[in-house]
């Protein structure tokens, strides 16, 4: 037989001729699979051909004229549980060394498509790009190819709960380099037993590092809970633990590669936040993140969506997660958000040290022990909690009742509480499921300590708190009965504090509607009836001018510690 390897023809040129039956062979590739090669086409090691008639002065002769110098070939179909999406995988042979790459169908079908392969070390490209397309169309027709389904991410899916070591028949295709790096993290080592003892128990004397720990197995239950993300934030000083936690938070479900930083952008956050899906995002030193993007950030994540975003032909793919956030940082989140009112509600914030009085021996028994123990535990956590979770779901209902009376009302202390209720359930579950040796009531008294300690879960004394901060610092902004600059922001008269409305405009921003809103009704500012409805506003007359500020309650001031009365020297 003649090969011809310097021409190209298209098969498409060849059908056209008359009394063409090139009938199917079937040939072992060299992976060891056979497969049948289409009608028109022939293949061996040297790669694939495409049959050609050759007239002679006798008679025609049939010709393999050479295509490509690689045999392709598909051996597996792959569906997308969750989107109508198909994808093959490819396998040839180059130089020896076998490849498969998983493509879209879009890939074997478009001559744009196809020739990208060629970065993959397929001899694909412009010349043999339309044959090849009519190969594989042609072979997907003669050739039973086992179809399989898979994912592009882990947790819930569906019914299931997707787990790199526990995928539910499902296989798992990471989209790209970083979420394969977050899939291969998932490993497991020792057991949940040594894990308890070695790991948790270490842990447990420090109740700010055990929620955290605890918080990482409060993630995939969030969806069977009926709760959306949200974002447990350890603050203090550096140097003290912050990352251990991190890394002991990790062990439940692999090793610390888990562990990201926040040097990244929020398109990756976004991306990593879809994979893990119901898995914990673990996020390491906040200084590091650009803080401009940290209170958008914040509200995108606990909204459990991406950023929507446009494309060439119309929006690019909206991920989705249902996940808690660990993250640590010298400074809290709900700081860089301050004048974001819903970050309070979104954010659990625990402050200081998580680890007092220890030493450097009692990091390195942690270290040896997170080697040794990880991923283990998790798992079976998941299999315990699917075998009783109808069983035991009443259980957390009763613990949001009793978190629930602790906000008085709070909007923003109840919201919190929903998720406080998931990890003190969670722990409850862990001391039944392992027989962990975990004094649960101490995380009880933790949730006071933090609420009493966190004043942005009272959004309009905060604002007030930072106005008559900055009006302290710049005293000569204040108008009363000494001479003061221009462009003054309050007046004090008569043992009332008057702040003016261009100031509050330019303090509180968007916020500054439903912060006055908030001072009239608790009795912060002072009503004024004006035509029957009651305003913030009132009419005063201060250095020949009059003026309609906005009064505040002295006793408020008094009792956030502030005094603008002046006394001559």
């Amino acid at each position: 037989m003649m090969v011809i390897p310097s021409e190209i023809v298209h098969l498409s040129e060849v059908m056209n001729k008359k009394n063409q039956d090139y009938s199917i062979t079937s040939v072992k590739h060299p992976v060891g699979i056979t497969v049948n090669v289409p009608s028109g086409f022939k293949a061996d090691h040297n790669g694939l051909y495409v049959m050609v008639n050759r007239a002679s002065s006798d008679n025609e002769e049939v010709h393999a004229v050479h295509t490509c110098r690689n045999f392709p070939i598909i051996t597996r179909a792959l569906d997308n549980a969750e989107r109508s999406e198909l994808y093959y995988e490819v396998c040839w042979i180059n130089e020896g060394k076998i490849h498969k790459e998983v493509v879209p169908a879009l890939t074997i079908s478009t001559q744009n498509e196809i020739r990208k392969l060629a970065n993959k070390s397929l001899a694909v490209n412009d010349r043999n790009s339309k044959n090849l397309i009519t190969y594989f169309d042609k072979y997907l027709s003669i050739n039973k190819v086992e179809h399989i389904t898979i994912v592009n991410r882990l947790g819930h899916i569906n019914e299931s709960i997707v787990h790199p070591l526990q995928n539910e028949g499902l296989e798992i295709l990471p989209s790209d380099i970083g979420e394969k790096q977050l899939f291969e993290a998932f490993q497991s080592s020792g057991s949940s037993k040594e894990w308890i003892q070695s790991v948790l128990s270490l842990v447990e004397p420090h109740p700010k590092a055990l929620l955290m720990i605890v918080s990482s197995f409060t993630s995939v239950l969030l969806k069977d809970l009926k709760l959306g993300p949200f974002i447990i934030d350890l603050s203090g000083p550096t140097s003290k633990g912050k990352t251990s936690v991190l890394k002991a938070a990790s062990s439940v479900w692999g090793t610390e590669h888990l562990v990201s930083e926040w040097n990244g952008t929020a398109v990756s956050f976004e991306r990593k936040a879809a994979f893990l899906n119901s898995f914990p995002l673990c996020l390491d030193d906040s200084m590091k993140a650009d803080e401009r993007q940290l209170q958008r950030f914040v509200y995108n994540f606990s909204g459990g969506r991406s950023k929507g975003r446009g494309s060439i032909e119309g929006s690019q793919k909206e991920y989705t997660w249902n996940n808690l956030m660990l993250s640590t940082g010298e400074t809290s989140l709900i700081d860089y958000a301050e004048r974001a009112g819903g970050a309070a509600a979104r954010v659990l914030p625990i402050k200081g040290v998580p680890f007092a009085n220890v030493d450097h021996r009692f990091f390195s028994k942690l270290y040896a022990a997170i080697e040794q123990n990880h991923g283990t535990v998790g798992m079976e956590f998941i299999s315990k909690w699917k075998e009783r979770k109808k069983e035991l779901l009443p259980l957390y209902f009763e613990y949001n009742e009793k978190f629930q009376r602790k906000a008085q009302g709070n909007e923003v202390v109840s919201r919190i509480a929903r998720h406080y209720s998931a990890i003190y359930f969670t722990a409850a579950l862990l001391v039944d499921f392992f027989d962990a040796p975990l004094d649960i009531g101490w995380l009880e008294v933790l949730f006071d300590e933090i609420m009493d300690g966190n004043k942005a879960i009272d959004k309009p004394i905060q604002m007030l708190e930072a106005i008559l901060t900055d009006l302290d610092a710049s005293r000569e902004s204040v108008s009363g009965k000494y001479a003061k600059r221009h462009d003054i922001k309050a007046i004090y008269q008569g043992g009332h504090l008057y702040l003016l409305p261009k100031y509050l405009k330019e303090f509180l921003g968007a916020e500054q509607t439903a912060v006055r809103g908030e001072w009239l009704r608790r009795g912060i500012s002072l009503a004024t009836n004006r035509n029957g409805k009651d305003t913030d506003t009132r009419q005063i007359k201060h250095d020949g001018k009059n003026y309609r500020p906005v009064p505040i309650n002295p006793s408020i001031i008094e009792k956030l510690g502030y005094d603008f009365e002046e006394y001559e020297r």
